[in-house]
């Protein structure tokens, strides 16, 4: 036997012994582990310390010196430094989406049960559902954040100050630019945002309210939250005006509105305003005809602009299969 053959011997027994070795090592290792929960391999939760109420009613002031230059109390436009020694926390599932493109760079958040209230998070980042997507539970740790309101309606994020808007203060001549929520970079809300656990369609569950249930509320408890409104059909009309046949859709794009279109739907009790974005993906697709009734389910939204207006409700669709049942056949021919 030659001296290669020796040594290509000598390599197969050392490599027998070590995979013999490997064998007893392994045998004697435990290898049956208990299967991981999924709810385990997604993000932390943390204790909730706030509900959104009083959230609201610890930290969130009426301090606005542009809707109102004399006492610097018009409540519309504000921006509020969340400050505490403690956490403050508030949690929430998600209730909105961005993906057809009616929600933009914010996202909503409900809490569970009658009285839980809810809460738009506004962040300067797109596709921010495939981050909080529908259903997600959150935590929100708001120390050095800000919640304010923008036309009455509250928002959490940063402080922004709108130099777009400005007055001049006619007794001293001081020029008053409108403060108001603004959106938090992103980087931010990934340290202030906890997600855990897997989402959960169904986690909130609309409330039923007819269009004069909902008038009726007290909007500082109801904005935000979802609802769904029964036997419901558009009108064809806009704040109570017939629409031309050529506006005859959600939020024509040749418009080039920077602000929400609004198209009426009623019940049987009343008529309230749909408002849709002409960057929404269904913009351009024609009204339901008034002979389609059924359920609508919307995000509730407030707009007052002006302390002597006594502001407006404004629904939101998040995607067109928000028109449920009584509008399959129309949710058909339009896709």
């Amino acid at each position: 036997m030659n001296v290669n053959t020796n040594i290509y011997m000598n390599i197969r027994k050392m490599a027998g012994m070590l995979f013999a070795g490997l064998l007893f090592f392994t045998s004697c290792t435990e290898t049956d582990f208990d299967a991981i929960s999924a709810d385990k391999l997604k993000g932390d939760s943390l204790v909730t310390t706030y509900t959104i109420a009083q959230l609201k009613a610890e930290f969130m002031t009426n301090n606005d010196a542009y809707s109102d230059t004399v006492n610097y109390l018009g409540g519309l436009y504000t921006a509020d430094l969340i400050n505490s020694a403690n956490d403050v926390v508030i949690s929430g599932y998600v209730t909105s989406t961005d993906v057809e493109g009616n929600f933009y760079k914010n996202f909503v958040i409900q809490e569970s049960g009658t009285n839980g209230q809810a809460l738009k998070i506004s962040i300067d980042a797109s596709g921010l559902t495939a981050l909080y997507p529908l259903g997600q539970k959150v935590w929100i740790r708001c120390n050095g954040l800000y919640i304010g309101k923008y036309g009455e309606t509250p928002q959490l994020g940063v402080k922004y100050v709108n130099t777009e808007r400005v007055k001049i203060k006619k007794s001293t001549g001081d020029t008053i630019y409108r403060i108001e929520p603004g959106r938090m970079p992103l980087v931010i809300a990934k340290k202030h945002i906890h997600t855990y656990g897997s989402p959960k369609a169904n986690a909130i569950v609309p409330d039923t309210l007819t269009i004069a249930q909902l008038k009726a509320k007290d909007y500082k408890t109801l904005v935000n939250k979802i609802v769904c409104i029964k036997n419901a059909y558009f009108t064809g009309k806009s704040e109570g005006d017939f629409l031309a046949d050529r506006d005859l859709y959600f939020a024509p794009s040749y418009t080039e509105a920077t602000y929400p279109i609004l198209r009426d739907i009623a019940d049987a009790t009343g008529t309230i305003s749909i408002a849709s974005s002409i960057y929404a993906k269904f913009a351009d697709y024609k009204l339901p005809a008034s002979t389609y009734r059924g359920n609508i389910t919307v995000i509730v939204g407030w707009y007052r602009n002006y302390t002597n207006d006594s502001g407006t409700w404004q629904l939101s669709l998040r995607t067109l299969n928000d028109l449920g049942k009584g509008f399959e056949n129309y949710i058909v021919s339009v896709k």
